[in-house]
């Protein structure tokens, strides 16, 4: 096997992850119950108060923001500062599926003045010219994010992205029918037949199996992906659904329905908190793991308002909410460093640091690539 590692990112996450293990060698924040999916993990909860953008007051800042972004972030717990701060502003949602769906939307004319993408695709929106460059002097909450985080949105020197979310992937797996998951190549086994579940991505099909075959994901070859295709069609009659939105995973992972799946580990902490018998693998190949930034459209006439949305992204109580909420990690160093609780820190591995050696970053797609395999996974889903 040979995973490309994207040493940025891995450096990014290994800072973040040593904020949080300070704290949790030292005295930790107070454990306040936190209305949501469960009361099990939380930090402690600041209110917001992070100053504007710029020196208009805040209720005067008028204007409705529309933001490209995944399915549960529209929830306003997750721009809970902006709502605060600019009381007279609004923000509204539309939805992509897949960083490909994203990537889609925003070529074909999406009018989101604000879109969501996640580490690989970064480099598409910078060369062709579809994302503004960030003024970092109007983010007031600059100072909280690491350098290295940082580091993950420039291009030629300048920041074209905000880091605000980051996570790992792995297989979650219902212990009661499956106790032991040491591979990838559990989602092509043929006896956990309509109990299995795969996320609905082709690029993340091709990484599953780039880790189980040892193939160099960075250089796929045309062999490889036609191999690829076909034991993901194979495997498609042992595929109880492809998912697209986490909380259809977790409903599926609740009632018993699939037993493993391809999963975000905010899916791991949410079935944990609630007492359902789960695990989260680390697989022989190692686990993925990712990072999400948010980028404003290139032409965009809400410039202002988009620097005053991602200042506000974040914000304490934001990055608070998301780390409680879904259990994902925050481009907040603050927060990450409150982090107490039993569920997040074995959520986030804080007690196993090595996790991180043994885990495979994302790295950047190629153009060629991005197509090939998306139209490869429109292949397998069309054979059904």
């Amino acid at each position: 096997m040979h995973p490309r590692r994207s040493l940025s990112l891995m450096h990014a996450l290994v800072a973040l992850s040593i904020v949080a293990l300070v704290a949790a060698c030292g005295p930790g924040a107070s454990a306040a119950p936190t209305p949501g999916p469960t009361t099990a993990a939380t930090t402690s909860v600041t209110e917001p108060t992070e100053p504007p953008a710029t020196q208009t007051p805040p209720e005067e800042v008028t204007g409705d923001l529309l933001v490209l972004d995944w399915s549960g972030y529209d929830a306003e717990d997750f721009w809970i500062d902006f709502k605060n701060t600019y009381p007279n502003a609004t923000a509204s949602f539309e939805f992509g599926t897949s960083d490909a769906d994203i990537y889609g939307k925003i070529v074909g004319g999406s009018q989101a003045d604000v879109f969501h993408p996640y580490t690989g695709w970064l480099q598409f929106y910078v060369d062709e010219g579809l994302v503004e460059e960030i003024d970092t002097s109007r983010l007031a909450n600059w100072d909280v994010v690491p350098e290295s985080f940082k580091a993950l949105g420039q291009f030629n020197g300048k920041q074209y992205f905000v880091p605000w979310d980051w996570g790992f992937t792995s297989i979650l797996h219902r212990t009661d029918h499956i106790p032991t998951v040491d591979s990838w190549d559990i989602l092509f086994d043929t006896q956990y037949e309509n109990r299995l579940s795969m996320w609905d991505d082709g690029p993340g099909a091709v990484t599953v199996s780039s880790y189980i075959h040892g193939y160099d994901e960075t250089a796929i070859t045309d062999e490889q992906l036609e191999a690829i295709k076909a034991e993901w069609t194979a495997q498609a009659p042992l595929n109880r659904f492809y998912w697209a939105a986490e909380p259809d995973l977790i409903q599926a992972m609740q009632s018993g329905e699939v037993w493993a799946a391809y999963a975000w580990q905010g899916a791991y902490a949410t079935l944990l908190g609630e007492g359902v018998p789960v695990a989260y693998a680390n697989p022989q190949e190692g686990r993925n793991s990712w990072v999400g930034v948010y980028g404003i459209r290139k032409g965009t006439p809400n410039v202002d308002l988009a620097h005053r949305f991602l200042d506000a992204k974040l914000g304490q109580a934001t990055g608070e909410n998301l780390v409680n909420l879904y259990y994902y990690g925050t481009a907040n160093g603050d927060v990450m460093a409150a982090i107490s609780d039993v569920t997040l820190k074995e959520a986030f591995s804080i007690d196993d640091p090595a996790i991180l050696e043994s885990t495979n970053f994302t790295p950047n797609l190629t153009a060629e690539q991005r197509d090939a395999w998306t139209a490869m996974w429109t292949e397998v889903k069309a054979s059904q």
